[in-house]
């Protein structure tokens, strides 16, 4: 079994326009000489995104554990014999992924979380090179 095979999230255009207008906004604070709280907010918030666009990936582990890494946040940690399913959406919601072109990982009957590897398909191969019993979903 290949070690340690890692895939970096993928970035969709949503992400990108809004690091675009938030490092606009940043800029435009410090050169209309805005309060410093606001400075710092917008500085802090550029930060994290620079970061979060740097450090989310998800690693598929030797020992057969996938995990979920994204910038500050806790890391997320699963079996992958527990997961029971992967499926495709483009849900909006807050999650491990930078894009909205994502994968559902199902644990059990419930989603566990959303992800967005760059290439799905491989990612799914991987996991399932550990589980077989995982179920695709289109």
């Amino acid at each position: 079994m290949e070690i340690n095979r890692e895939f970096k999230s993928k970035v969709g255009w949503i992400y990108h326009v809004g690091l675009g207008i938030l490092a606009i906004c940043t800029v435009a604070v410090f050169v209309r000489h805005s309060p410093v709280f606001v400075m710092i907010a917008l500085l802090l918030g550029l930060m994290l995104a620079i970061h979060m666009l740097l450090n989310t990936w998800y690693r598929i582990t030797a020992d057969g554990y996938l995990i979920a890494h994204c910038s500050i946040f806790p890391e997320k940690r699963i079996k992958i014999e527990e997961i029971t399913a992967v499926e495709r959406t483009a849900m909006p919601v807050s999650s491990y992924a930078l894009s909205l072109d994502r994968l559902i990982i199902y644990q059990g009957k419930q989603p566990w979380l959303l992800i967005s590897p760059t290439d799905q398909k491989e990612f799914v191969r991987c996991l399932r090179k550990f589980n077989p019993e995982i179920i695709v979903r289109n």
